[in-house]
């Protein structure tokens, strides 16, 4: 079977963890998978849309066509999949933006199949199809292990990582943080340091790691505690908890706003801990800080849950053998 994959750019993180890692599955079942980068400009897109007539299935990836484009696209595709891990039917802040939700709705018409992220992503799909599927964020266990630490400083590290679009929600919990006595330090990995008010941090020190692909897992392998705060919104519900999962297969123990999909992933004070109101995140970290036993106990069940549910191991042939129930005789949709 041929499989091509449309998707925006090689450093997103949903191309990383929703394709690329999931292609060595479909290569171990023979299939020839070919990744395509959606250039920005309409024509060249129109070009490469084509050239899929002799691939058996196209997956494309979170982009939202215009009906026009999304015409031709589906004219060439001989099996159109749309996968989705956030929730890009609405804003950045949550509300209803009508181009969006139209071209959402006539792309879930569309497609063969919808693979969604959560479960929040597929009852917004469920408007409009019942060809559904619901694939989480998966994590690669062999890489992403508990132990990776080397060094361990004086300081206990409270760490975040997250990106441009998600730099701002740090913001509300620096001041609680500032709050914390003892040897503690903040680390920060994003690709910028853009929309971080660390003036709020006071006296607390702080480290900013500038992210690559080769230093996410050693960075983030150097948390005591990891921070997932989140403003609860609809954009927020449409996560895949990526984070906190991140945190819990390396054995840290998590530190989230219960939004969207971190309440199905975490049982709180189990394998994570949920801070609920901006009061919370205080005394939760501050206990954690303390109590190193805690912060083993509560690492190690997270471990356990991201490989009981969110492995890439157990998700990653689910994906295949779907893909390859759409690929045979299914009815093209209009």
């Amino acid at each position: 079977m041929k499989i091509a994959f449309l998707t925006t750019r090689p450093s997103k993180p949903s191309y990383r963890f929703r394709i690329e890692q999931m292609l060595p599955y479909f290569k171990a079942r023979r299939h020839q998978c070919e990744t395509f980068f959606l250039p920005t400009n309409a024509w060249r897109r129109l070009l490469l849309y084509r050239n899929l007539g002799p691939y058996d299935a196209v997956v494309l990836q979170k982009r939202l066509l215009s009906r026009m484009e999304l015409f031709v696209l589906r004219n060439m595709a001989r099996r159109l999949v749309y996968d989705v891990d956030d929730a890009v039917m609405y804003d950045a802040h949550g509300e209803e933006h009508a181009r969006r939700r139209r071209r959402f709705a006539n792309t879930m018409r569309t497609a063969d199949l919808v693979v969604c992220g959560n479960q929040f992503l597929a009852d917004e799909a469920s408007r409009d199809t019942d060809r559904i599927l619901v694939v989480p964020t998966c994590i690669n266990t062999d890489a992403y292990r508990p132990g990776l630490r080397t060094e361990h400083g004086q300081n206990l590290t409270i760490g975040w990582t997250g990106s441009r679009s998600t730099n701002a929600y740090l913001n509300d919990i620096l001041h609680p943080l500032s709050q914390l006595h003892g040897p503690a330090q903040l680390k920060i990995i994003s690709d910028t340091t853009v929309g971080f008010d660390l003036f709020r941090l006071g006296h607390m020190p702080s480290v900013f790691v500038p992210w690559t692909p080769k230093c996410e897992i050693p960075e983030t392998a150097t948390f005591d505690i990891g921070l997932m705060p989140l403003p609860d919104n609809r954009w927020t519900q449409g996560k895949c908890g990526f984070k906190a999962l991140q945190y819990m297969a390396l054995g840290i123990p998590a530190v989230v706003s219960p939004v969207g999909v971190n309440r199905d992933i975490i049982h709180d004070g189990v394998d994570g801990l949920f801070a609920t109101t901006l009061q919370d995140w205080f005394p939760i970290v501050a206990r954690l800080s303390k109590d190193s036993f805690l912060r083993e106990a509560i690492g190690r069940a997270g471990r356990r849950r991201v490989e009981a549910a969110f492995s890439l191991a157990t998700h990653g042939p689910r994906f295949v053998k779907t893909v390859e129930k759409v690929a045979g005789p299914l009815r093209k949709s209009a």
